[in-house]
């Protein structure tokens, strides 16, 4: 199995985890999740191929449009939170942060999908909860939840498009169908394990 090269970038005023995802056979890039801060993201980055947005939050995606204009990358999410992602400035500025508002995404993720970069092949998982349109990027062993699920706790379901109901059923989908093996990238905090989190995070027990 081909091993990813992950740099975890911690970007914007609430602290998010941008990833950048490169392939070590061809040197092309992934970025998932460009906080509120695309000069931190593209220091020391040549190119960036892909962008992969977990969700449509604005602390997830106010970097994009800094990183779109240098390098062109495709940009992907879900379908479903088109309407979040259209509306990321308005919300920032509700908020009390200031961000450019990013372009709609070039192509847009439906669960099963599959996204290459370079010699790598990831899947998009549909985890409705935190948000319509949330997802997890899963392959190579390692699995980027956004908002989804966190070390030890899970996202807000108390947000505009959140829902406690569908987030119990992503829930219980998770831990019946994903890896204990995959090391968990969190959309904030620290990183995990997917067998850590089903024996001790409290939201997965059923």
């Amino acid at each position: 199995m081909i091993k990813p090269l992950v740099k975890t970038i911690v970007v914007g005023e609430i602290q998010t985890n941008c990833y950048v995802v490169k392939c070590p056979g061809t040197g092309d890039v992934l970025v998932i999740d460009p906080g509120n801060d695309h000069a931190v993201i593209e220091r020391d980055l040549r190119r960036i191929n892909s962008i992969i947005y977990t969700h449509g939050h604005f602390d997830h995606v106010g970097g994009a449009a800094g990183l779109i204009r240098r390098f062109a990358p495709e940009t992907m999410m879900h379908s479903a939170d088109i309407e979040i992602m259209a509306s990321a400035a308005i919300h920032a500025r509700e908020w009390g942060f200031v961000i450019e508002q990013p372009p709609p995404a070039d192509r847009l993720l439906e669960d099963g999908d599959s996204v290459s970069v370079g010699k790598l092949t990831f899947r998009i998982r549909h985890t409705p909860g935190h948000s319509r349109g949330s997802i997890c990027v899963e392959g190579h062993g390692l699995l980027f939840s956004g908002d989804t699920l966190f070390a030890g706790s899970i996202g807000r379901t108390d947000l505009p498009q959140s829902s406690p109901k569908k987030m119990e059923v992503t829930l219980e989908r998770i831990v019946a169908h994903f890896d204990p093996g995959l090391v968990l990238y969190p959309g904030h905090g620290l990183s995990s394990t997917m067998g850590e989190e089903i024996r001790n995070n409290p939201f997965l027990r059923f």
